[in-house]
């Protein structure tokens, strides 16, 4: 069977699979300010007219743990991050807060700490 790419769509027609979360890497732009950056994004570019935008809504690392605290431990943390990403943990901002982050999310000072955490 021929390919006929159609050089009047983005990608000649084919489908493209781009994947990850926009809100965690920003495309490095040398000697860019804040607003050029942002600019720089796919969804700034005209292609993203021309994207399907599919969300995740399963965290399967929670299909992977048979112990009910760690689920729940697990879920707690993902709800919590995603509330972060989309701006809902602390005051309104302009892009720049402070956010606090709980005592029970944190590893404190110990010597219990994980051998990967301890500095070499």
């Amino acid at each position: 069977m021929k390919s006929i790419l159609q050089a009047d769509k983005p990608f000649g027609g084919k489908v493209v699979v781009l994947g990850g979360d926009f809100r965690q890497i920003l495309p490095v732009v040398l000697k860019a300010s804040r607003q050029d950056i942002v600019h720089a994004t796919i969804n700034s570019s005209p292609l993203w007219n021309f994207c399907c935008v599919m969300k995740l809504t399963k965290n399967m690392r929670l299909q992977s743990f048979s112990s009910p605290s760690n689920v729940d431990e697990i879920k707690e943390f993902g709800d919590w991050i995603l509330n972060v990403g989309n701006g809902d943990v602390g005051e309104d901002n302009d892009g720049e807060a402070s956010i606090e982050i709980p005592d029970d999310m944190l590893i404190g000072d110990s010597e219990d700490a994980p051998e990967f955490l301890l500095m070499r």
